[in-house]
């Protein structure tokens, strides 16, 4: 048998990590699925405690709270799953799992990237769907039948005014924000997500800080810049030259926090 990587051990692995997954934020999952639903019951009861008719909830409002959610799974979901590998005890027990650490990182990698957002997103449109459905004169158009053709259209990349897609950096947002918690669960023992918080903060102040250091250096003028992105000829070409370097910066975050995450579970030890 393979010491790095076996197909048979890994789906053995996998469906154990799964099932631990389901014990550890099955609950809160569902919960965060169901904000649709818990939104429209609060909507319902404080419209009767005002008084008067129930009007549709605001779609604009629907999608904040579909941010939020979002965002709060994807600060969550890595640390509730995986941040017992630094207790001494389960931490201990994860490392004496039959399993590599090539199996164990792509598991959690598919965890927190695939089966996390695939279920969330199964379970808010459900819950949103079938709300709008049943009580449509209460609670309005679901978020997907609102979308218009245009809204549909960017989102796959098909609009060929703006030809970015978006469906793509949702996704590529969602496993850099999900993998950075992630990487902090598994690295701090204590108040994991606001030393990831922290962390951050202190890197966006550095980058920061060189930013204005370079465009000091190089005399970088940005009302001449600016003025010069606005007589470009092609826009295409502007937004094609964008698209690619949001590519580059994209694959190298997401490969460095792929690498960390892989680098952290070789060399845990309790």
């Amino acid at each position: 048998m393979n010491n790095v990587f076996d197909f048979k051990r890994f789906g053995n692995y996998f469906a154990y990590d799964l099932r631990r997954a389901v014990n550890n934020y099955g609950i809160s999952l569902l919960l965060l699925g169901l904000a649709p639903v818990i939104l429209y019951t609060l909507h319902v009861l404080t419209s009767l405690l005002r008084g008067g008719g129930i009007a549709p909830i605001d779609g604009s409002l629907k999608i904040v709270i579909s941010g939020i959610v979002i965002l709060a799974t994807a600060v969550s979901a890595g640390v509730k799953i995986y941040g017992m590998v630094t207790d001494k005890r389960s931490g201990s027990d994860f490392l004496m799992l039959p399993a590599s650490t090539l199996e164990k990182w792509l598991s959690m990698v598919l965890m927190v990237c695939v089966a996390v957002p695939a279920v969330l997103l199964v379970l808010s449109l459900a819950s949103d769907s079938l709300l709008s459905w049943i009580v449509p004169a209460s609670y309005g158009e679901g978020i997907i039948t609102s979308a218009s053709s245009e809204d549909f259209s960017m989102l796959m990349g098909t609009n060929e005014d703006f030809s970015v897609n978006l469906s793509a950096l949702m996704f590529l947002g969602w496993c850099g924000s999900a993998l950075t918690f992630t990487l902090g669960g598994i690295f701090f023992r204590k108040a994991k997500i606001a030393k990831t918080i922290l962390c951050l903060f202190a890197l966006g102040t550095v980058l920061s800080m060189l930013t204005a250091v370079l465009i000091g250096n190089f005399n970088v003028d940005m009302e001449q810049f600016s003025q010069s992105l606005e007589e470009v000829d092609n826009p295409a070409s502007v937004i094609s030259s964008f698209n690619w370097l949001l590519n580059i910066y994209m694959l190298i975050t997401r490969g460095g926090l792929l690498l960390l995450t892989w680098l952290r579970l070789r060399t845990l030890k309790h």
